[in-house]
């Protein structure tokens, strides 16, 4: 009896363990990814048996290679450096130039203000410059640098989540020295060893941010004299010029606010210029009579001072210029290159006169504690500017006051004018401004060709305009033609600006006489209005609307320009306009409903008939009449007022900002949709497939619904993999616009035969290395973006990167966002076509360019969840044209769209009340069915997880799930991170089980991810060879043991105990 009790004991004992073992089993291979991650093992693995046949889909270009097919770091690290120095040098505007640049060779120069030292070279969050980089003292004396200026403090202060994998370091860099042509100056050593002793106390890094109170952090002279009191003894010595640098930074998740400026530092605004600053200049102006002003910032500073200082010679703007690209500043400096960038932003004298700096800020609903309930549903913005965001505004009210109609020389608004607003007094420098060393001569060359071609509803307009330029100067150069529009206006009418660019070129390097026709073509719908209220006659809403009358374009130094050329034209006398203007710069010609059509416009160009989709981005659409947006119409009338205490009143409106906006199904009848079909086909036979090709259906079916759903989950870093149809989970994203994030010792393409080994004297060179995108914007160089997103393109074959999160397209909507660094232009067009050159170059190396944030990212102020209010005009014409461009790609030499944009990722923020995310108008109406976008749509990180039904519904493909998958943590729907959905749903592999819909869209969601990636790089890795293989683990060993064994001892023990338990009974 006693052996029995025992017998009885130990199997319900084992039968437990054996229970428990099952159930850790169950669960480790639930989080496997986990685990292989924090134990360093693996538990499946890509096998290509032919691996003669792969890796030659993409490759690098063979001067980065060794003879053997290795990859050449120092050829590759040697290109990137050249790369920069040529974007710098084609980005840098020279504003103003009284006949001192470029400097005498062999000068002896002074460096002037902390930030001649500690330049800013990117951002302190989301666009670093990183790595060894060269400094302005090395650029302008140097021959060869050893990296000794090493980027160290910014980088052990802003390290981001996965610094490890990325494979960044803060040792001293230990690699080659690199040779590069200074500009062979003489830099005063007593300054920079001044500047570079306070800077232990400022501690002032290269990769730097706003704040909502700033301080630029410049050294007072009584500080300098406290470091060397005799510091003005070496003047003498070294007088041959002074250059000033004026530092500003950007970044993610700060901005600068109106009246954001550390107080007692002599200025009210942190754009503005502090006294020390201004002291600076004092030393500057005493040290030489030759001074430079070098504007260090993504964001307009507000110099208009400087500009009007007769002792202030020459002023440059150089961004952030990335690693090395002060070499190209110093170019510029000594007259290697003549200069040829325009600002792509306007420079106000001052930055609060632009109409969004009414109501730009952190503004919350009056009565959100009562009425909302969803986190991050509390801010607000209203956009009141309309569509009058940078030089449209300035430049439209000049038009009005030159003709005195729209009270448009009215106070509302003014802030350096005197009586009545002056665009002379309110604007420093215009939009597409840029001086050079050289003059040219620039005319039509005959009158422009105007083409109009229908093709079912699709009309097709465009208008070639040949600029013939000419070099008249003595010095070799380049120059943008940049060609601008006007469309009629009417008072009362839609609002139309007075002034639009519409598409640029530019020449290549003319030597002195020599002569280049430009071509630049331009899409006639850029030049159209949209009208949301045009009735379409079948019950819907908004077109765009081609109104009859005489349309002009020019060309021009920048927008200012072209419009002087456009009145001149007009017959407007010269002495009422600021600035030159000539008439045979501008053309005109009458557009007839015979010519072109009212509603020519009325169908995008894949065939989908346009209107209204984003209705409730107006407040006024659900509380009529409670938001004024600014109108030509008056001026002074409309001039936006802060919008600082808004009151929920519309239930529609609340239960948007609460997130009701899908309910899942769980009865749907769902057998039309096929799951886990068997075939043989696999993904590696996708690649190069059109998107509607019958094999997706077939492939896409033979995947299982959870394989479909965590694909269309978990969206980056690391894609999951399905074993169904031949994928396994890969590192795939990298979140950048400068480089890619991945140190070039630490590919996630360890096989591919270019791989550079973690031996390499250079591997731990960080390949996030170029300058601020409005540099690149600057150079209006279709050619030289083309060539960025080629280089970067070739990181990622070094770095085994398939899909870049970037660039940044969102429109500068006022110089105090934040992220203006990250992001082109105030103009959607110059931002569109920078950015479709950047990603049809990147995509000929397998790199998908997944620009961000899709859409409406002002600021960062309660950028996770605010609500920009806006008419659905300003929407279309200004923020979603840069990504219209994009997406179209059509640049005119072929009817087929140019393959370039094939990702996404989407902004925080809402589009009025509604969830970007979310916005089924937005994801779908817009970007796929209006403009034919196919491809990976992402969130930004954890963005709207408790919104999982109506994310995965609107159009978006994936989350953001950065800290969860991949090589970060687990890939399963159980996180808590999905906890907590705003309609009470749980979040699992099973949720969509009775949701017909949501299946469909989870499908449809996998067909663009997989369409993307088969465009990408990561094909290099597959042929028909390829196949996954799953790998045993010491964990799984253990697990599979303790089953095995308890399992084995519950059978024995109970068998025992039968056995014991009939001896008893016979007993």
């Amino acid at each position: 009896m006693k052996k029995t009790g025992i017998f009885r004991g130990l199997a319900a004992l084992m039968s437990f363990l054996l229970s428990i073992s099952v159930i850790v089993g169950n669960t480790l291979e639930s989080f496997s990814t986990t685990i292989d991650t924090a134990l360093g093992t693996q538990s499946e693995m890509m096998v290509t048996d032919d691996k003669d046949a792969v890796y030659d889909k993409f490759t690098p270009p063979a001067e980065l290679l060794n003879e053997d097919g290795t990859g050449n770091s120092h050829a590759l690290i040697q290109a990137a450096m050249d790369l920069n120095r040529e974007q710098a040098a084609e980005g840098t505007v020279l504003l103003k130039n009284n006949g001192v640049l470029p400097l005498a060779s062999g000068a002896n120069v002074t460096l002037f203000g902390i930030r001649s030292q500690v330049p800013i070279l990117g951002s302190s969050f989301g666009v670093k410059a990183f790595g060894g980089f060269i400094n302005l003292d090395e650029a302008l004396q140097n021959n060869v640098t050893d990296f000794a200026h090493h980027i160290t403090t910014s980088l052990s202060q802003n390290w981001a989540t996965g610094q490890v994998e990325r494979g960044y370091t803060t040792g001293d860099w230990s690699g080659d020295e690199f040779e590069f042509d200074g500009a062979g100056y003489k830099v005063n050593p007593t300054m920079t060893s001044i500047y570079t002793k306070l800077n232990e106390t400022y501690l002032h890094t290269e990769n730097a941010g706003p704040s909502e109170e700033y301080d630029p952090g410049e050294p007072s002279v009584k500080e300098i004299e406290g470091v060397n009191a005799d510091f003005k003894n070496s003047f003498a010595q070294y007088g041959d010029a002074s250059i000033v640098v004026i530092g500003r930074p950007s970044a993610e998740s700060e901005d600068y606010l109106p009246g954001g400026i550390v107080a007692g530092l002599g200025a009210e605004e942190p754009l503005a210029l502090t006294t020390n600053e201004k002291d600076a200049i004092a030393l500057a102006k005493e040290c030489s009579d030759k001074v430079i002003i070098l504007v260090n910032s993504a964001s307009a500073v507000e110099i208009g001072e400087l500009k009007n200082d007769p002792e202030i010679d020459a002023i440059l703007w150089i961004g952030a210029p990335g690693s090395y690209g002060l070499l190209g500043v110093a170019d510029i400096l000594c007259g290697k290159v003549s200069p040829s960038g325009g600002l792509a932003d306007i420079f106000p004298t001052y930055n609060m006169s632009a109409p969004a700096m009414q109501n730009m800020g952190n503004f919350s609903y009056k009565n959100a504690a009562d009425v909302i309930t969803r986190e991050n549903s509390s801010n607000y913005i209203i956009e009141a500017e309309g569509i009058y965001v940078g030089y449209r505004y300035y430049e439209t009210r000049y038009y009005d006051a030159v003709f005195g109609q729209g009270n448009a020389t009215g106070t509302a608004g003014t802030y350096a004018s005197g009586s009545g607003w002056d665009y002379d007094a309110e604007v420093a420098y215009g939009f597409g401004y840029g001086l050079s060393y050289t003059t040219f001569d620039m005319e039509f060359e005959g009158e422009p060709v105007f083409n109009v071609s229908k093709k079912d509803d699709v009309t097709t307009a465009t208008a070639t305009f040949n600029v013939k330029v000419t070099n008249t100067g003595n010095v070799p150069g380049k120059k943008s033609v940049q060609i601008y529009g006007q469309a009629p206006y009417e008072r009362g009418g839609i609002e139309k600006s007075a002034i639009v660019l519409l598409n640029y070129g530019k020449t290549g390097l003319l030597q002195p006489g020599e002569s280049e026709v430009v071509s630049v073509d331009v899409d006639l719908q850029y030049i159209a209005t949209y009208d949301s209220s045009y009735d379409n006659g079948d019950g819907t809403y908004g077109s765009y609307i081609v109104d009859p009358g005489t349309y002009y374009f020019a060309f021009g130094n920048g927008a200012h320009d072209a419009l002087n050329n456009i009145m001149a034209s007009q017959g407007v006398a010269a002495e009422n306009l600021v600035g030159e203007a000539n008439a045979d710069y501008a053309f005109s010609t009458e557009i007839t409903e015979d010519t072109l059509s009212r509603t020519a416009f009325a169908y995008s160009k894949t065939g989908t008939k346009i209107s209204d989709q984003l209705d409730y981005a107006d407040w006024n659409h659900f509380q009529e009449g409670e938001v004024t947006y600014l109108s030509r119409a008056d001026w002074n009338g409309t001039y936006p007022k802060t919008y600082s205490d808004m009151t929920l009143t519309s239930q529609e409106m609340i239960d948007y900002l609460n997130g009701k906006y899908y309910t899942i199904a769980i009865d749907d009848d769902t057998s039309g949709i096929e799951w886990g079909k068997k075939s043989d086909l696999m993904f590696y036979e996708m690649a190069g497939l059109d998107f509607d090709d019958a094999k997706w259906d077939e492939l896409l079916s033979e995947m299982t619904l959870e394989e479909a759903q965590y694909l269309a989950t978990f969206g980056g870093p690391s894609i999951p993999g399905a074993e169904s149809i031949g994928t396994v989970e890969t590192y795939m994203t990298e979140n950048a616009g400068n480089g890619i994030a991945v140190n070039l010792n630490a590919s996630k393409d360890t096989e591919a035969p270019w791989n550079i080994s973690p031996e390499d004297p250079n591997g731990n060179w960080h390949p996030e290395v170029f300058g601020s995108s409005p540099l690149t914007a600057a150079s209006f160089n279709p050619d030289l973006a083309k060539k960025l997103g080629e280089f970067i393109g070739i990181e990622s074959l070094f770095t085994g990167i398939p899909i870049l999160w970037g660039p940044g397209l969102n429109t500068h909507r006022h110089a105090y966002n934040g992220r203006n660094g990250e992001y082109y232009s105030e103009d959607p067009i110059l931002s569109g076509y920078t950015a479709m050159e950047f990603a049809i170059g990147a995509l000929e190396y397998g790199l998908i360019a997944a620009p961000k944030h899709y859409a409406f990212n002002d600021q960062e102020t309660n950028r996770a969840g605010v609500a920009p209010f806006m008419t659905e005009q300003r929407a279309r014409e200004v923020e979603l044209r840069a990504y219209q461009i994009a997406f179209e790609a059509t640049k005119y030499d072929t009817e087929d769209n140019d393959a370039g944009m094939r990702g996404l990722m989407i902004s925080f923020s809402k589009i009025g009340p509604v969830e970007c995310t979310v916005s089924k108008g937005l994801m779908t109406e817009i970007l796929k069915n209006e403009w034919g976008f196919k491809g990976y749509a992402v969130t930004d990180i954890y963005d709207d997880f408790d919104l999982y039904g109506s994310v995965l519904t609107s159009g978006t493909t994936c989350y953001d799930t950065r800290g969860m998958s991949g090589f970060y943590a687990d890939t399963t729907l159980t996180s808590p991170r999905f906890a907590n959905q705003a309609d009470g749903s749980a979040i699992s592999a099973a949720v969509f089980a009775g949701d017909a819909n949501a299946q469909q869209a989870v499908k449809e969601s996998a067909h663009n991810v997989l369409y993307a990636i088969a465009a990408s790089n990561l094909m290099n890795r597959y042929n028909e060879t390829t196949h996954v293989v799953k790998l045993n683990t010491w964990w799984r060993t253990a697990y599979h043991s303790a089953i095995a064994v308890t399992g084995l001892l519950t059978a024995v023990f109970a068998i025992l105990f039968v056995l014991s338990k009939r001896k008893e009974k016979e007993a």
